[in-house]
């Protein structure tokens, strides 16, 4: 049953309808307003106040919690941007390490090299060779385990994002300690899977997109189950807690906004803001906005280790 509306949202001729999909923030009988307790205090920058925030639970999915966009547009564009030209540096491992003419031969990072190519056409085609990049402990996607000898410091910013994020919500204890940030070009898929490769699978695990829209589907602990769809948006949160965290779950169709029905696309009127105080605003904006345009960016991230576990039971891959 999975594996079959996957195929269904991911088909090109004849496309999908979109009309069972669920799109986060409105008023639907399958998504249950939840309740914050944790609004009062500072709001963190970039952020609207909690107070405005539209949380809900997916009444098929007990534990899913999603959050339609609580970001400024001025934010999507900088967490973008950190994504694009600070995670897939080195230590951070990415699809491209170690692999080809690239990491031989390359003079700057990926983003960088990006920058130099003259035409939109052949940047489009080099932008397409990002796919992913880990951040914190390093993820062997051989192995699907994590090293030990390979944990890198967690990006402070992303870091106390994703804390406060998780306070706001109930889940003061939350300890982000690795991140696998998923690069799609418009097209691209992500098969069904379930995320259980951390010590720690109680722990819930936040995912943040931003860019074009993309299909999501969640479905439940075995392929049998027949999947929910939702329509995640630039700036849309998605949390698996509880019994949902062990749940497959994919994303068979990352769209422009002009695949999408009136009224479901997310426009890039809503990131297109540029920080005239940060030097060179006006060149990486640009940029950014251009590999926006027909991309979207995840950014999933997970407690590896149980609560006053200091390093993970194993020694290495071994």
């Amino acid at each position: 049953m999975f594996q079959t509306a996957f195929k269904y949202y991911k088909s090109r001729n004849p496309p999908p309808s979109f009309e069972d999909v669920l799109l986060i923030g409105s008023d639907h009988p399958n998504l249950k307003p939840v309740r914050l307790g944790n609004i009062d205090g500072q709001c963190f920058a970039g952020l609207l106040s909690p107070s405005e925030w539209k949380v809900h639970e997916l009444t098929s999915r007990p534990g899913l919690l999603v959050v339609a966009n609580p970001f400024t547009a001025e934010a999507q564009r900088q967490w973008m941007t950190r994504s694009l030209a600070d995670y897939p540096i080195p230590p951070n491992t990415t699809n491209q390490s170690g692999v080809g003419q690239l990491a031989r031969d390359a003079v700057g990072s990926w983003w960088e090299q990006l920058q130099t190519i003259p035409t939109p056409a052949e940047r489009r085609k080099f932008a397409k060779s990002l796919r992913w990049a880990t951040l914190g402990y390093q993820y062997d996607w051989t192995n699907k385990l994590y090293d030990e000898a390979r944990r890198e410091p967690f990006p402070c910013e992303l870091g106390a994002l994703v804390r406060y994020v998780a306070t706001t919500l109930g889940y003061d204890r939350f300890s982000p300690e690795a991140a696998i940030v998923n690069y799609y070009p418009a097209g691209a898929t992500l098969a069904g899977h379930t995320d259980h490769s951390e010590d720690d699978q109680t722990a819930p695990l936040f995912s943040f997109s931003f860019g074009q829209p993309a299909v999501f589907l969640f479905g439940g602990t075995s392929r049998e189950e027949h999947p929910d769809a939702l329509l995640l948006r630039s700036g849309d949160i998605v949390v698996m807690t509880g019994a949902s965290r062990l749940c497959y779950h994919a994303v068979p169709r990352v769209c422009i906004d002009a695949e999408l029905p009136e009224g479901l696309g997310c426009s890039a009127a809503r990131w297109a803001v540029l920080d005239a105080e940060r030097p060179g605003a006006v060149q990486w904006g640009a940029a950014v906005e251009e590999y926006m345009q027909h991309s979207r960016i995840n950014i999933n991230v997970r407690q590896v280790l149980r609560e006053n576990q200091q390093t993970l039971q194993r020694s290495g891959l071994g």
